[in-house]
């Protein structure tokens, strides 16, 4: 099976997670980048990526670096911002095909709310079967995050 990991990362975490995850299961990797890009400082970040949620706002994305028609599986990797999923990750979503090939979701959190963010983002994957909840490196519980992300790979492989 062709498989693809699709993921967004603005801080760093997603993308670690990202790349253990490629690797485990021998997939390509495609980072998500938008058109206009995110500011430089963490403050600005926060201000203009919780309104950008906020209102909605689904950005231009950068031509992808695959054919992401020609993978049999996606596995999709988010942060979670405002308790919602990221632009980013909703404008790749507006493709059906590539919503229909996601398979699998692994998600970070600086320790929030994800349920409205999960729960946002599943509806827009029919064909779901793994998830997994991950921490921000920074929070005191992110020691998990390697044996979660095995767990996960392993359902993945079964």
């Amino acid at each position: 099976m062709k498989r693809l990991v699709v993921y967004y990362s603005l801080s760093g975490n997603t993308e670690e997670a990202a790349k253990k995850i490629a690797e485990a299961l021998d997939a390509d990797l495609m980072r998500l980048e938008t058109v206009k890009e995110m500011p430089k400082s963490f403050a600005a970040q926060i201000i203009v990526g919780g309104g950008q949620v906020m209102m909605k706002y689904v950005p231009k994305l950068k031509d992808y670096d695959k054919d992401i028609n020609s993978y049999d599986e996606i596995i999709l990797g988010s942060p979670i911002w405002n308790s919602k999923g990221v632009p980013a990750i909703n404008a790749f979503l507006e493709d059906k095909v590539a919503a229909g090939r996601v398979t699998s979701l692994f998600f970070l959190s600086g320790g929030g709310e994800v349920k409205k963010g999960l729960d946002a983002i599943t509806k827009m994957l029919p064909n779901l079967k793994n998830t997994v909840s991950l921490l921000d490196k920074k929070h005191e519980d992110s020691k998990d995050n390697d044996k979660k992300i095995q767990q996960f790979i392993e359902k993945i492989k079964s």
